[in-house]
């Protein structure tokens, strides 16, 4: 039967949490410096990806504006007038042409529509990048205060040699000596 001490007690707690703080550093570390490297921060700083995603809005407005004034921008108001024009009716299907001018301005809204598509990825990826930033900061504060609690323990075991043992398989448990009476 074994018997145990204080002492003992936290000289194994002391082993254990030196271990752990070990395993959890070797987690940390690395994720801590993956983190604080966003993949589309190598691309963009935070500002690019803003005036990319304003960019994306306008050429959208763009797009719709573009829809309702078509008919009055230099290679499409030809379109226009060809639809009114009496003397073409003759060479070409008026369904045609209406079809030709309703599929030019399908084309222009499609645009309008990958546009809010960009902007609302641009967006995702700034508000990814922020969190994974904070995220990088509190985990390299984290591992930082690993490092400090290893380096407090490397010094308390390297101060008490002989106290603090080695691993947990060399811990001796001090028991009472047996005073065997001679008979």
């Amino acid at each position: 039967m074994t018997t145990h001490n204080l002492k003992d007690d936290l000289i194994r707690d002391f082993l254990d949490q030196k271990k752990a703080i070990n395993e959890q550093l070797s987690l940390v570390d690395p994720m801590a410096a993956s983190l604080r490297r966003p993949a589309a921060r190598h691309l963009f700083h935070n500002g690019i990806i803003i005036l990319l995603e304003i960019v994306s809005w306008l050429l959208m407005l763009g797009c719709i504006a573009l829809i309702f004034l078509l008919d009055r921008i230099y290679p499409f108001y030809q379109l226009n007038q060809l639809l009114h024009d009496s003397n073409l009716k003759d060479h070409f299907n008026h369904n045609d042409l209406l079809m030709l001018d309703w599929s030019i301005k399908g084309l222009v809204g499609v645009v309008a529509l990958l546009f809010v598509f960009v902007a609302r990825m641009l967006g995702a990826i700034r508000m990814k990048n922020t969190i994974l930033n904070v995220a990088g900061r509190n985990m390299k504060s984290l591992a930082e205060q690993m490092l400090h609690r290893k380096a407090v323990m490397e010094n308390m075991a390297q101060r008490y040699p002989m106290d603090l043992p080695a691993d947990n398989d060399s811990i001796v448990v001090n028991q009472k000596p047996h005073n065997d009476i001679l008979l």
